[in-house]
């Protein structure tokens, strides 16, 4: 399993907490403790910086609500960017000739390395790619190579040339809070307990993650672009991840935003995001007979 899923999923057991009266139905925008109009929301979201989109990786659904809140932006503001963690920096002259037309779906997958790169099915995907081509709306590759996380999480980032680590600075610290939830996903892989050492390579791995994608949505923001970026669940609650390192790095009107499903009458935490959009609970497939 890898790491940034595993985290989603620790993540997403905690979206629910006390029944307050009146539930959340789906459709609706959750801010604080009550729905909130859909023009409204996206107005909101539209005048930030950066805007935060979470997923599960693996979840439909996630990926249709992504789409329709990008198409819902971008008609308010049409100088978007959309950042994506799913491909490293090296994919970025795939990205752009593909915006350009020049690329059909399997010369995307095949020059990006998708399958190396990322993994989870391009299928859930491909209609974000599409409408970023329709829209011609510049797509930016946000990750790095394992291999340079890796060496940035073992090592001092002064200790890499800065053009090998694409400029990216060092992450800020992690808070109290995101070395908790750090450290929970951690054992829960079962990786080494008992070695402090390894927690810290860890939590100084996420950390680059996360300093790799907020560096790349700070520099399209700075340049005036609505940068709005899809990135793993665990990345954008509370946020602990990418949203603390955009502080660091002078962005300050980030707006994180969260698919939920209701399953039963709770709200979401109100700090769990800026927002959520209420998704219905997941339909089990029936049994064949």
């Amino acid at each position: 399993m890898r790491i940034g899923l595993g985290l989603a999923a620790l993540l997403t057991g905690t979206l629910t907490t006390h029944a307050y009266g009146s539930c959340p139905q789906p459709g609706q925008w959750w801010q604080g403790e009550r729905a909130t109009p859909h023009q409204a929301l996206l107005a909101q979201a539209a005048q930030r910086q950066v805007v935060l989109l979470g997923e599960q990786h693996d979840a439909i659904d996630h990926h249709r609500w992504q789409l329709h809140t990008l198409a819902g932006l971008h008609a308010l503001r049409k100088d978007m960017v959309i950042g994506l963690e799913m491909l490293p920096r090296s994919a970025q002259p795939v990205l752009d000739h593909w915006v350009a037309g020049q690329l059909t779906e399997t010369e995307l997958l095949t020059q990006s390395e998708w399958e190396e790169a990322w993994g989870f099915d391009a299928e859930l995907y491909l209609p974000i790619f599409h409408f970023a081509r329709l829209q011609h709306i510049s797509l930016v590759a946000l990750n790095i190579s394992p291999e340079l996380r890796q060496q940035l999480s073992k090592e001092s980032f002064e200790s890499v040339p800065a053009e090998q680590r694409h400029a990216i600075p060092p992450p800020l610290p992690a808070s109290p809070a995101y070395q908790t939830r750090l450290k929970e996903v951690f054992e829960q892989h079962a990786m080494g307990q008992e070695n402090p050492e390894m927690l810290e390579r860890f939590t100084q791995a996420q950390l680059t993650w996360d300093i790799a994608m907020a560096h790349g949505l700070a520099d399209a923001a700075k340049e005036g672009a609505l940068a709005v970026g899809l990135m793993g669940l665990g990345h954008v609650t509370y946020g602990h991840g990418v949203e603390h390192q955009l502080e660091g790095l002078g962005i300050q009107h980030t707006f994180s935003l969260l698919p939920w499903e209701q399953a039963e009458c709770d709200l979401p935490e109100p700090t769990l995001a800026d927002a959520v959009f209420v998704l219905p609970a997941p339909i089990s497939a029936e049994p064949m007979p």
